[in-house]
């Protein structure tokens, strides 16, 4: 990977606790919309608030499930798979390697 690829890659992080019935919803729609995108720029990663409890308040997180996209809180929990492959592209600057297509 490049150095300029390398600096555009962008970090997708839910922050989940375990028994929480909406994270995981919350986990496989950000995993889909991660994989309609097909973008190997994209990476997706679970964070346990009750492991990171620092990292979660530093962030803000009030509730699971939360989404933060390179280490700043976007959602509390997306509303779609739209708002979220949105917010990912705005990220990327609107150019995913591969067009994927999704809702």
């Amino acid at each position: 990977m490049s150095a300029e690829t390398e600096s555009q890659t962008l970090l997708v992080e839910v922050l989940t606790a375990s028994g929480c019935g909406r994270c995981q919803k919350i986990k496989a729609l950000a995993k889909a919309v991660i994989a309609e995108l097909n973008d190997d720029r994209v990476r997706y990663q679970e964070i346990n608030v009750v492991d990171e409890i620092d990292y979660a308040v530093s962030l803000g997180v009030m509730s699971t499930p939360a989404i933060a996209l390179d280490g700043e809180m976007v959602f509390a929990a997306p509303h779609s798979k739209a708002k979220l492959r949105q917010a990912i592209l705005d990220r990327l600057g609107g150019h995913p390697t591969d067009q994927g297509k999704g809702n």
